[in-house]
């Protein structure tokens, strides 16, 4: 028969769950999954999370960052599962669509839903259906057109990440360069904005754009002044010419107020 004590509001540093069982500790404030002999770490397991907050699984993680890709599926003859995999369908056919990732999980493959801007480094020349993947590249998922665009080799993009950065403060003017102009060719990735120090303005706002739209990169919406944090909006966007990014700013009567602004961009 179980015992259950609601009003329990306190417990030991290190307790057992289930006899034998591993330890839930307590170790200067961290917790820890641990063996029932106290030696070693275990695993913990929880499902894919859903809010800021939340524990980020392995599944997780290697479905949203620098996914690898390693093999095809063509849907009217779909491969063996190779479980922790991650295939893209390059032929349609059966409960298969051109240009979905699955994963292989339990001798099953599973769906993993592409977000916008998700990265995928292909391993092995793929071709089929309509879809050709070079060897070694990378391609970007682009939700608007539900398809995979090539950004380039691998090797070749972790070398050429840029940034352009500036400082403004609550009496900056408007509209503020950021850096230099971004070169024609350039993927802008990331809008970034570090507050440092709150704005006190009541009407503080900031967006990122440029002098034919002024919000292109980032909305007054995704930044908060007047709440000291890290603000980031994910992008897609490729440049056909040069382009200098502005940051146009209102104070709102602050007195005081400080935040970072970068700009990430890659180039082939």
């Amino acid at each position: 028969m179980s015992v259950k004590k609601y009003r329990l509001t306190g417990i030991g540093t290190s307790v057992e769950l289930g006899k034998g069982g591993p330890l839930l500790k307590d170790n200067g404030g961290i917790i820890e999954h641990r063996s029932n002999d106290d030696a070693n770490l275990v695993i913990a397991r929880a499902a894919s999370p859903i809010g800021d907050d939340d524990l980020v699984t392995k599944k997780f993680l290697e479905t949203r960052a620098n996914v690898v890709v390693s093999g095809q599926i063509d849907g009217s003859s779909p491969p063996a599962v190779v479980n922790g995999a991650v295939y893209v369908v390059t032929t349609t056919g059966g409960s298969f669509t051109e240009g979905e990732l699955y994963r292989g999980e339990n001798g099953s493959w599973v769906e993993i839903s592409p977000i916008d801007g998700l990265r995928i480094t292909v391993s092995v020349p793929l071709s089929g259906g309509n879809l050709t993947f070079l060897s070694d590249h990378v391609y970007i998922w682009d939700a608007a057109t539900s398809s995979w665009l090539e950004i380039g080799p691998a090797a070749a993009i972790t070398k050429i990440r840029k940034g352009e950065r500036a400082t403004i403060t609550f009496d900056s003017s408007s509209p503020a360069a950021i850096g230099s102009s971004l070169p024609a060719g350039a993927i802008v990735r990331q809008a970034i904005v570090n507050v440092t120090q709150a704005f006190n303005g009541t009407g503080a706002s900031l967006t990122i754009g440029n002098s034919g739209d002024n919000d292109k990169y980032m909305a007054d919406s995704d930044v908060n002044l007047k709440k000291v944090g890290l603000y980031i909006v994910d992008l897609l966007e490729l440049l056909g010419s040069a382009e200098q990014v502005n940051a146009y700013l209102n104070g709102g009567a602050s007195t005081v107020g400080q935040a970072t602004i970068v700009v990430e961009y890659i180039i082939e």
